[in-house]
């Protein structure tokens, strides 16, 4: 069922995941917090000598921590919020494809659930959509797929190599990637940011990608 799923890691080769640069910056910056946790416990007070081996994760392991955990585990198998906001949708008659929409993500939803043990899409990052959707109500209908975190990855494709990819997050920011023929029609550059859905507008005239979006 993975493959229905995962369009952000096999979109196409030309168009990396922004999703997989998160995650390798977000291991990277583990190494060097436990690298950084070992030695300032071997120059601190005196402790056992097996005290330096502590992993990083065991700094946090207290039971606050691992009640918070289960909190946020049990929310993320908690489909009630991602079912409310997809009816919610289905009847904004002001959005051209609500329906069609709503019913990918439906489809989405329970795909996402197979793969992850359960676990829900990601209400925030549905929220954001669908605020995005209000200011194009006129929006083509995208491929819509998910990152493993359960933020809606959507994907609007102009021609068989011109394409732009949104990441909707919490709090209505969203992270975008386009690719988009120079002038000279045989070369594709490349642009990508993160900012807010209302700002996206913006960026989406300057760059000329509008109709890209709108039918």
């Amino acid at each position: 069922m993975r493959d229905a799923l995962t369009a952000f890691l096999v979109c196409d080769n030309d168009f990396a995941s922004l999703d997989t640069r998160i995650e390798r910056e977000s291991r990277d910056f583990l190494r060097k917090s436990q690298h950084a946790a070992n030695v300032s416990s071997r120059v601190g007070a005196p402790v056992s000598p097996a005290s330096g081996n502590a992993s990083f994760q065991d700094q946090f392991a207290d039971d606050q921590s691992v009640t918070a955990f289960e909190e946020l585990d049990r929310r993320r198998s908690d489909t009630k919020e991602v079912e409310s906001w997809i009816g919610s949708l289905r009847g904004q008659a002001n959005i051209r494809n609500a329906a069609r929409i709503a019913d990918r993500i439906g489809s989405l939803l329970g795909l996402y659930q197979e793969d992850y043990d359960g676990k829900s899409l990601s209400s925030s990052s549905l929220i954001t959509f669908i605020e995005f959707l209000n200011i194009y109500p006129e929006s083509k209908f995208p491929s819509i797929t998910a990152t493993p975190m359960g933020e809606l990855y959507v994907q609007w494709k102009h021609s068989e190599n011109q394409r732009l990819g949104i990441q909707f997050m919490v709090g209505g920011e969203v992270k975008w990637a386009l690719f988009k023929k120079n002038q000279y029609q045989e070369q594709l550059d490349q642009f990508s940011g993160k900012t807010f859905i209302r700002s996206f507008k913006d960026a989406a005239i300057a760059l000329g990608v509008q109709e890209w979006i709108v039918e």
